[in-house]
């Protein structure tokens, strides 16, 4: 559906009054009773606004969206209530950046201009609790307002290019749904498409259940990233489908505009999930906090640039301490890289430590690598059940490499990783590859007898 901008809907009336008071009664708030209008046209920001401040005065409650295309800018979630869209509504962000929240709008915002987004969000829930967000409705970001065309992007990941703002002074709105400093949060069964920014932002929350979640971005759109776990603790992230331009799930540890400077990220779930990314499909690792605690596993990975990034300065600093990260069966293909393991930056001195995987097949075409620097080491990496079949580049963006990576796998100034099982098969013929593992100045290095690590035979 079309989405002009109209005047806003939901004036007050005596009508609407009684409506609460009937709607209270029933614990059901229907945005069309403020004023609503599911024309793909009328701005309805007002309207529903009405519906969400009706539902938490009366105590908490279910508010509605009906099946219709319902334009808004910002809302903001309340405390004890349920935003249901209902099977056939969409809920479609403002083409007008009027219509969002300025920078200012709580303590704990902030905008990133280097990556051409600024502070708008389309649903806030700030510091509430008891909050649900639920489909089977759909969220569209109207992300191609925003985005101007995608250009090629050399690298393995953003294979198909990558689109940036159209507006590089206003830029694009930032996060589409953003959690902060809240707890007792469900967001299930919704369907999130055309995102301007990471999807689902979850900032130093506490007991998180996300199920369900159908995501569908562009694959040249950049930021666009699935499901973003910062500071947070006790969550669980299941049966979601998630096919987006940046990282799919990314496990964060950047506290810094956080009210409560103490929250790390820690108890962390993520299971049976189909996903496809243009970077990283999974990145644990942002900020200078603490990432502990946490499992994926039962994942199919369709598309990516690498597997699992495991990386503790993403800019300059000493960056994030993981530890007690556990992935299992995991199935990828149309991938560059199996996994990468490091300090990010050469400053970095944050620890990566005790981290398994154990059962990966992956169709890759790039190695995965274990580096160290001189201030942190990672150290008991444990390798298991891993089946790498090292594939031809497919040579569908940037210009053809001139020489692949000599090893499938890669190991420099870390202690005590394990390899079990690992296997490693030759589909290409590329020249360049010569032999399945290469390590320097590691100490604890444990190859099992069951491992087979094979050399091209083409040096």
């Amino acid at each position: 559906m079309g989405c002009q901008t109209h005047p806003q809907g939901g004036e007050r009336s005596d009508v609407v009054m009684k409506k609460d008071m009937v709607a209270a009664e029933s614990g059901a708030f229907n945005v069309s009773s403020y004023g609503a209008v599911g024309d793909g046209k009328t701005v309805n920001t007002k309207a529903i606004q009405a519906a969400l401040d009706a539902c938490g005065k009366a105590g908490g409650g279910t508010v509605i969206v009906p099946a219709g295309c319902f334009v808004t800018g910002t809302i903001w979630l309340r405390s004890h209530v349920e935003l249901h869209l209902s099977q056939g509504a969409v809920l479609k962000a403002s083409p007008d950046l009027a219509d969002y929240n300025k920078l200012d709008a709580y303590a704990q915002n902030f905008m990133a201009r280097e990556e051409e987004w600024n502070g708008g969000h389309l649903i806030l829930g700030i510091e509430i609790e008891d909050v649900s967000l639920t489909g089977p409705g759909t969220i569209d970001g109207n992300g191609k307002v925003f985005y101007a065309e995608p250009k090629p992007y050399h690298h393995s990941s953003w294979r198909d290019g990558l689109a940036l703002s159209k507006d590089k002074e206003n830029l694009r709105p930032g996060q589409l749904i953003v959690f902060c400093e809240s707890r007792n949060i469900r967001v299930r069964d919704l369907t999130i498409r055309d995102a301007t920014c990471w999807c689902v932002f979850l900032h130093g929350c506490e007991d998180v259940f996300v199920s369900g979640l159908k995501v569908n971005n562009a694959s040249t759109a950049a930021n666009t990233d699935g499901i973003d776990v910062d500071c947070c603790r006790n969550v669980t992230i299941s049966d979601c489908i998630i096919d987006t331009g940046d990282d799919a799930i990314t496990l964060r540890a950047d506290n810094a505009r956080l009210k409560d400077k103490t929250r790390v990220c820690e108890n962390i779930v993520v299971t049976n999930c189909v996903v496809a990314s243009s970077s990283s499909v999974f990145r644990i690792g942002v900020g200078n906090g603490v990432i502990r605690n946490a499992v994926f596993s039962n994942i199919i990975i369709n598309r990516g640039g690498v597997a699992f990034t495991f990386q503790s300065a993403y800019w300059p600093g000493p960056g994030v301490t993981i530890s007690n990260i556990t992935i299992r069966d995991v199935y990828a293909r149309n991938l560059s890289a199996p996994f990468s393991i490091s300090p990010g930056q050469p400053e970095a001195t944050a620890q990566i430590r005790d981290i398994v995987i154990n059962g990966l097949s992956a169709e890759v075409f790039n190695r995965g690598t274990i580096y160290g620097n001189a201030h942190s080491r990672p150290r008991n990496i444990q390798l298991r059940n891993i089946d790498l079949k090292i594939v031809p580049h497919p040579g569908q963006f940037g210009p053809p490499r001139q020489k692949p990576p000599e090893t499938a796998l890669a190991f420099r100034a870390a202690d005590d990783i394990t390899l079990e099982n690992v296997r490693v098969e030759w589909r290409t013929a590329e020249p360049g590859w010569q032999k399945a593992m290469s390590s320097e100045d590691v100490t604890g290095l444990k190859v099992g007898e069951d491992c087979r690590l094979p050399e091209t035979g083409r040096q």
